[in-house]
């Protein structure tokens, strides 16, 4: 059986195509994570020292509830991205379809893929690299195929061998797109966010179905 091949421009022209269709979606969620993520930054930790009303307790419950809801909807935009990649109607309320089993194998499995590539670059950074590369598509396994965080870990390995060299060029790819997204006037990044996200969706079903999505016009 013939390996699989990755075709960089395809994978973000796919995208492109697909964004079109539900740029509302997409676009909206995008912004939502952000609003998330500034929310939880929202306290100076910088001026901790010095700021007698730093509350040490909001922040903790606040950066902690806006990170475990950006992680639970970043799960539900990668299912919805997968779903909408294969042609599949999609809606807001897919977001909220991922279980409390999968976001816990989610932790844990990002935790071990945190360490491994932690790991990996303080042994001369390449090996850090290529444990990103192979180990890149495990959420897609978790919360389309509902595999544990170990067999998610194992078929992202497998799925992206021979394709580390690509998916390295795809993600300084992707880093460009977004650092040109936040050039355009801040707004373009909510476009270059959903584009990357359904790119890594694209390579996702590329490598795990048996079928390769169509080109969208």
């Amino acid at each position: 059986m013939s390996q699989k091949q990755i075709s960089i421009r395809q994978t973000f022209d796919f995208a492109w195509g697909k964004l079109k269709v539900k740029a509302l979606l997409f676009i909206g969620l995008a912004i939502l994570t952000t609003i998330l993520t500034a929310i939880g930054e929202s306290q100076d930790l910088a001026n901790y020292a010095t700021n007698e009303d730093f509350e040490t307790s909001k922040f903790t419950i606040l950066n902690f509830l806006a990170i475990t809801l950006n992680i639970y909807l970043g799960m539900g935009i990668w299912k919805i991205s997968i779903n909408h990649i294969r042609g599949e109607e999609v809606q807001l309320s897919d977001l909220f379809t991922i279980s409390f089993r999968q976001f816990i194998h989610y932790i844990v499995a990002g935790i071990i893929n945190l360490i491994l590539v932690i790991l990996g670059i303080i042994l001369f950074i390449a090996p850090g690299i290529h444990i990103a590369c192979r180990l890149i598509l495990m959420p897609g396994y978790i919360v389309d195929k509902n595999e544990s965080f170990d067999t998610a870990l194992k078929s992202s390995w497998n799925a992206t061998k021979g394709h580390t060299i690509k998916l390295f060029l795809w993600m300084l790819l992707a880093c460009f797109i977004a650092i040109v997204g936040l050039i355009a006037l801040i707004i373009g990044i909510f476009v270059a966010i959903p584009v990357i996200s359904l790119a890594l969706a694209y390579i996702y079903v590329q490598l795990s179905d048996d079928s390769i999505p169509e080109i969208v016009e």
